[in-house]
């Protein structure tokens, strides 16, 4: 996985961490968290894709389904099991 499919799947994983973070109200630590989550998942999920020999020379679009698909896993999972209390709600 070279430099290029990186930061194609960072930037997919971001996009789909803001979006699944508007769209998942409650139970998160806020925009840059789940931005942050969602770079996380996006490389592992292409990183996953890479290593298992599905796309080995790089085929973006691969990579980026994976990127998306790792991304919103990893936040959906933090939200169900890392739950976050805030104050207001108490």
């Amino acid at each position: 996985m070279n430099v290029e499919m990186v930061v194609i799947a960072a930037v997919i994983g971001a996009l789909a961490g803001c979006l699944t973070g508007f769209g998942l109200k409650g139970g998160g630590y806020g925009l840059v968290a789940d931005t942050t989550l969602g770079v996380a998942g996006g490389v592992a999920g292409g990183l996953a894709v890479w290593m298992s020999g599905i796309a080995p020379g790089g085929p973006r679009l691969a990579i980026i389904g994976a990127a998306l698909v790792g991304a919103i896993v990893l936040i959906v999972l933090q939200r169900k099991y890392l739950h976050v209390e805030t104050a207001a709600a108490r």
